[in-house]
């Protein structure tokens, strides 16, 4: 279990090493899956949770998809640095496990080997023939899930578990590429202990927004 206050450093520290010049490329958080089919939802839930704890980060891009194969490389191209977050379902470790991998890795996730399309390794190459300009580096997180069939926006309580771990895994990994600084990253800290604190209405409310205001405006269509 990763303890938030291990991350959170004195604002002496925090200032010393934002002297460290950072770098500026062109970064994207790709979180990718299914909002409404349960812990499918993951690798989007991660992806919104981190565009609000660095949403004063000018120069992170967010995007969110649930199609795998060459869409992806639309989404992609033009970026220096590609981090995606997805789910993976192989029975062959713990839910909410967290894996760390990169695109030559095999890649058993459930969009990058979509029977409906191409895998993604085989979408990078066919883009780098056509000349499309795509990231030299992606790093992949991925998520074991237990229920990706179910139509709900509940998580399971171990997937749900991983939803800070995960998000906390991301930050070290943009904090050690020098994308973030340190005040950045303990800005980002300090949100994720308020979300931890208040986590049932958080997800509800900040995560799950975008598919609530859909059904509150559906229905207020049918009363009318």
């Amino acid at each position: 279990m990763i303890t938030l206050s291990n991350h959170i450093e004195t604002s002496e520290t925090s200032s010393i090493k934002d002297m460290k010049e950072k770098k500026v490329s062109k970064t994207l958080i790709l979180g990718m899956g299914n909002t409404i089919l349960s812990d499918d939802a993951i690798g989007i839930l991660v992806k919104r949770l981190l565009e609000i704890c660095l949403k004063n980060v000018e120069h992170l891009n967010f995007e969110e998809t649930s199609w795998g194969g060459f869409r992806i490389i639309d989404l992609i191209k033009g970026y220096d640095y590609v981090i995606v977050v997805d789910a993976m379902k192989t029975g062959n470790c713990k839910p909410g496990t967290i894996k760390h991998l990169k695109v030559n890795d095999f890649l058993p996730t459930l969009r990058f080997n979509s029977y409906h399309d191409i895998n993604f390794i085989t979408a990078l190459k066919l883009a780098e023939a056509m000349e499309e300009k795509v990231p030299n580096d992606i790093d992949i997180f991925t998520v074991e899930i237990i229920d990706n069939r179910t139509i709900s926006f509940k998580l399971s309580e171990e997937v749900e578990q991983s939803l800070c771990n995960c998000t906390m895994e991301i930050l070290n990994k943009l904090f050690e590429k020098d994308i973030i600084s340190e005040s950045e990253k303990n800005s980002c800290v300090s949100n994720l202990s308020d979300f931890m604190n208040n986590k049932e209405n958080f997800i509800k409310e900040k995560l799950y927004s975008e598919e609530y205001n859909i059904i509150i405006k559906s229905k207020q269509f049918e009363t009318k």
